[in-house]
């Protein structure tokens, strides 16, 4: 399974989607308490709940990972881990599927610089108050000092996200061939 951490907007998933469409790989919808952005779907972006809805899934120990980011709720269940997998987490979620996985699974860490990420954001209509807070509080939060393991660092600030995914699909085609004794 690859899992996409970066700051927000720096592109992890506009990146998935190419490996998605491109590559087969198959989305792990994550679970998350935020309102729905325009045009996302509840079951294709994310599993859309209730924070009631939330704390019961972890009372029932039915999450690999969750974390509150930016006062909402955000998840990893048990039923969404696939093979051939991607999913987007933030650094804690990360961590706590590396302190259970770390043999199986590929951390991407995606970067980009302000300046990108501000004008992404900018483009998704994002609140104004909430760009600036994320700006100022992500590079604290996504410093790669705070992850347990890092496959793989890519840089997205212009480049095509055609070349970002195809960097990442044979690498992580490299990595598979390794933990399958292959090379």
């Amino acid at each position: 399974m690859i899992i996409l951490v970066g700051a927000s907007a720096s592109g992890k998933t506009e990146i998935s989607k190419v490996l998605f469409n491109k590559y087969h790989y198959k989305k792990c919808i994550t679970t998350t308490t935020r309102e729905k952005r325009i045009n996302e779907k509840d079951g294709i972006d994310y599993h859309f709940t209730s924070s009631d809805q939330f704390i019961t899934l972890i009372e029932k120990e039915e999450l690999v990972e969750y974390t509150v980011y930016q006062n909402n709720y955000y998840g990893f269940q048990k039923k969404d881990i696939m093979e051939n997998g991607v999913v987007i987490l933030d650094p804690n979620g990360v961590n706590n599927v590396v302190k259970q996985f770390r043999e199986i699974i590929y951390v991407v860490l995606v970067e980009a610089s302000k300046e990108h990420r501000f004008t992404r954001m900018i483009q998704r209509k994002d609140d104004f108050e909430q760009i600036h807070k994320r700006i100022s509080t992500d590079d604290q939060i996504f410093d790669k000092e705070h992850l347990l393991k890092i496959d793989l660092i890519i840089t997205n600030n212009q480049e095509a996200l055609d070349d970002l995914a195809s960097q990442i699909h044979e690498n992580y085609q490299l990595f598979l061939s390794k933990i399958n004794g292959k090379l």
